[in-house]
């Protein structure tokens, strides 16, 4: 059977198809609503004396596929928040019991001239702004700003949407507020796919939802849960010549569906951390049994579907870290480990090789992810 992982998508691709579709009477009012928000941000320019719009500039990103780089345009990164930086965060609001906010930028793209592509644009449209009420951003992440004073600021920038932890998130509401269109989404619930629980004891983040439309995509919502996201003593090898060229005659979509675990990964869910690393060394030449070992990891998560980081309130905001020194299954890999209101905020694998015991356990603690995490130890209370 042929699988892919990805969620399944109705959205029409182009202007016509939208307007065919069932549900056209709602595209149009979209497309309304934007053209109102391109009028009201004056995204034409009037270049003729006499008041005649010379040039509309609508900044539409339309199958951009068909650009050249080079003659169409130049730069295309914009820097995207990490969450590394997003759990630190969290973890710092729950510790100093610091409200947890969220606003969107209305037609965030149309805000900043289109000097370049749209994304980077509007990031540097509103780094500029942020800059100008006394914001700067961190070091490391240049997607978390920090605003000193009375009630200090952090803010945890994703496009358009914005997330603030303050004493007092209103101040910076009633800020944003003036200088763009924005939606108050009020306390941060959802944010980047991920639900926000908040208690008066602790904050919990979780990935419930997306964790069971994995099992339905896959089948699996009825399936026997197991103990462990890979088989015990599992030991993944490059599958031979021909096994490749079976696996490949299924179309099976390997790299999306370890994409898709990887997700939760990052995310929420660390305990996934090893399965992921271990089948993702096999992207470029998968076998069936890897794709068989991939399957174990929808098992383990039918049985933990409800499993989530928690961050403490009140307890002073405490860092522990830990460095693995075991050789294990790799014995020139390892892992370190951030543990900021008593859950993970930071993590990653060693990046040198080592070519012996004392080497190891010298290399370790010195690669401990450091305490300030976010790179810029002003910015952190």
């Amino acid at each position: 059977m042929e699988a892919h992982l990805t969620l399944l998508n109705d959205t029409p691709q182009t202007f016509n198809s939208a307007l065919k579709s069932p549900a056209s009477n709602m595209w149009r009012e979209a497309i309304q609503k934007e053209l109102r928000s391109m009028e009201e941000l004056k995204v034409q320019e009037t270049k003729d004396t006499h008041g005649d719009i010379l040039e509309h500039k609508a900044r539409l990103c339309a199958q951009g596929f068909t650009q050249t780089q080079g003659v169409d345009y130049d730069k295309t990164y914009a820097p995207s928040g990490r969450f590394n930086s997003l759990r630190t965060l969290i973890a710092f609001a729950a510790s100093l019991g610091l409200e947890f906010h969220q606003v969107d930028i209305r037609s965030a793209f149309l805000n900043a001239p289109l000097t370049e592509q749209a994304p980077l644009a509007w990031y540097e449209r509103l780094k500029h702004w942020l800059k100008k009420i006394g914001f700067k951003a961190c070091i490391l992440y240049p997607c978390v700003f920090y605003q000193p004073g009375q009630t200090p600021t952090w803010l945890y920038v994703h496009v358009d949407d914005i997330a603030i932890f303050s004493k007092n998130a209103n101040i910076f509401k009633r800020e944003v507020a003036a200088g763009f269109k924005i939606k108050d989404v009020g306390q941060a619930n959802l944010i980047l796919g991920i639900k926000v629980c908040h208690s008066d004891t602790h904050v919990l983040l979780d990935q419930q939802h997306f964790t069971e439309s994995l099992l339905h995509l896959y089948g699996m919502e009825s399936c026997r849960p197991v103990l462990t996201p890979l088989p015990p003593n599992e030991h993944l090898q490059l599958p031979a010549p021909g096994e490749i060229n079976e696996f490949k005659r299924l179309h099976i979509n390997y790299q999306s569906a370890i994409g898709s675990i990887n997700y939760l990964s990052t995310a929420t869910r660390p305990d996934l951390a090893f399965a992921v690393s271990s089948l993702s060394q096999f992207l470029q030449q998968p076998g069936i049994d890897h794709w068989k070992a991939f399957f174990h990891v929808p098992q383990y998560l039918q049985g933990t579907q409800d499993l989530g980081l928690v961050y403490c309130k009140g307890d002073g905001g405490q860092i522990t870290a830990y460095s693995d020194a075991d050789w294990g299954n790799c014995k020139d890999m390892g892992s370190q480990w951030a543990l900021l209101s008593k859950a993970l905020s930071s993590m990653r694998g060693q990046r040198l090789e080592v070519r012996g015991d004392v080497e190891k356990e010298d290399l370790a603690p010195n690669e401990a992810p450091p305490p300030t995490l976010l790179g810029a130890e002003p910015e952190l209370p």
